[in-house]
């Protein structure tokens, strides 16, 4: 990209002594010339998304410094000027000269004003003011002789400049806050030259608005480059050693989708136009993804759980996934037939979901009246399918577990139908918004229906997904949460059906 420059008009200079009221207009080099100034202006509109601010003009009011010295001298005399309409400038009194006589002059000027030796950009750039205050400029014009003509100053940005364009996108609905991460703040400034040198201070962030503008000193950032915070949860985006080089702008279109929220290593270039969609992973315990959902009580004990963002054997929220027996490790049928349909090839001679194929038998024979063990976590998890399928500290939920999300007072239950034009339908369940960090977090449960012998039974009109708990007045049985689009209700079933499972973990 082509580095902009603000081109002003700088009239003949004089330096350190007024004229007199009798001075006279030029008339030969003897006579002394004052200085004024005057820029161009282009046809721009501000706003405070500030992505055009100071490209081509000054807005009107805007103070620059010139600094005014014989040449080779070394010896600068600061003068404050300020932009006008229709690009005048008014000096101030008092007025600056050429010398008389033969003697050149150097000019240097910078914006802001107030730019000293060691410059630092501000750290909340959501206003005009705050983003022109950390936009540093500078114009420099060497051995120039007495002249009537205007003196042209060409202003560079000293600063390197991010345009960021953040769209909601699916499941999305508002872009709450935008920041720029691993920004050094500070530059060293020479106020003669226009030297700048390499970034240093603390890394700290940099707060913009969206559709905006920031300007940093020129540094690579290596890691996390773009918090943004959105109805849903945060998506920090981050970068592999990028250099951002003075007097260049970057541009960066993103549309965050409802699985863009978390970590991501997927921003491979730039872009000026056009929209680039990144699918950015959650945090993850074994490579497996998890919504926090906050913290809830359970037998008086507080717990923080963490709900996989699928069902096991699903790569996506909508999808069904497989479907298990309770105390069963690996679906009846065979992997990778069709889930919406009734299947016809079984895993290890299955012939279905019912008793003369489930692993304990009917009566049971593991997990029953005299058998000491009554949890899974007591065998060490050996029958927990989502500990043997996934393995980390993944479990399948207690019955408690569930009783706690569906009752708590801080979580919403909502029927939602063509979940993200998925054609799947199912609840979104939801931390309400008043209810600590985790508020807005939710997890989707998709109507994945039941299997019974060989068929699948329900599918987008119900959910069932089993707890490790069993039914306590028949141990043939376990607990479960059943839901349709009018309820949702803890229940029970023979352990023997094929039913979802949503792993969750602490």
């Amino acid at each position: 990209m082509k580095t902009k420059k603000l081109l002003f008009a700088a009239a003949a200079l004089t330096l350190l002594t007024a004229c007199s009221s009798d001075d006279s207009p030029i008339e030969n080099n003897e006579q002394r010339v004052p200085v004024t100034l005057a820029y161009t202006t282009i046809d721009a509109t501000e706003t405070r998304a500030a992505q055009n601010l100071n490209e081509g003009t000054f807005a009107s009011g805007e103070s620059v410094k010139v600094r005014i010295s014989n040449t080779g001298a070394g010896e600068w005399t600061d003068y404050t000027f300020t932009t006008g309409s229709a690009g005048t400038m008014t000096a101030p009194t008092p007025v600056p000269y050429y010398p008389a006589g033969s003697q050149n002059i150097d000019i240097a000027a910078y914006y802001p004003a107030t730019a000293g030796s060691t410059f630092t950009v501000a750290t909340d750039q959501t206003s005009d003011a705050s983003y022109k205050a950390s936009d540093l400029m500078f114009a420099s014009v060497t051995n120039q002789a007495k002249q009537a003509e205007a003196v042209n100053l060409a202003f560079t940005h000293k600063m390197a400049k991010l345009n960021v364009n953040i769209t909601a996108g699916s499941g999305v609905s508002s872009i709450n806050s935008l920041s720029v991460l691993n920004v050094k703040p500070s530059v060293s400034f020479d106020q003669a030259t226009g030297a700048v040198g390499s970034a240093s201070g603390d890394a700290t962030s940099i707060a913009m608005s969206n559709n905006g503008a920031v300007v940093i000193p020129a540094q690579t950032i290596d890691g996390g480059l773009l918090s943004i915070v959105t109805d849903k949860g945060t998506a920090i985006y981050t970068v592999a050693s990028k250099e951002f080089t003075a007097g260049q702008q970057y541009t960066l279109n993103i549309t965050v989708n409802l699985r863009a929220i978390g970590n991501t290593n997927a921003i491979t270039g730039w872009t000026s136009e056009g929209t680039v969609t990144v699918v950015a992973e959650r945090p993850n315990i074994a490579g497996h993804e998890y919504v926090d959902m906050g913290t809830v009580s359970i037998g008086g004990v507080e717990k923080n759980l963490k709900w996989a963002t699928c069902n096991l054997g699903a790569t996506d929220p909508w999808e069904y996934g497989d479907y298990y027996a309770w105390g069963a490790t690996v679906p009846f049928y065979l992997a990778g037939h069709s889930q919406d349909s009734p299947c016809s090839d079984w895993i290890d001679g299955k012939s279905g979901y019912n008793w003369n194929n489930y692993p304990f038998g009917s009566p049971v024979t593991k997990y029953n009246n005299t058998d000491s063990k009554t949890s899974f976590a007591d065998y060490g998890y050996a029958d927990d399918a989502a500990r043997q399928r996934w393995g980390g500290t993944w479990r399948i939920p207690t019955d408690e577990e569930w009783t706690a999300l569906r009752n708590d007072s801080h979580y919403d239950w909502v029927w939602t139908t063509d979940y993200l034009g998925s054609g799947k339908n199912g609840m979104l369940v939801t931390r309400k918004s008043d209810t600590g960090p985790c508020s807005g977090n939710s997890i989707f449960l998709p109507a994945a229906g039941y299997r019974s012998d060989g068929s699948l039974d329900n599918a987008g009109s119900q959910g069932v997904y089993w707890s490790s708990s069993l039914f306590e007045e028949d141990l043939e049985l376990a607990r479960e949460v059943n839901f349709r689009s009018s309820e949702v209700k803890r229940s029970r079933s023979g352990r023997y059906y094929g039913q979802s499972l949503r792993p969750v973990t602490e």
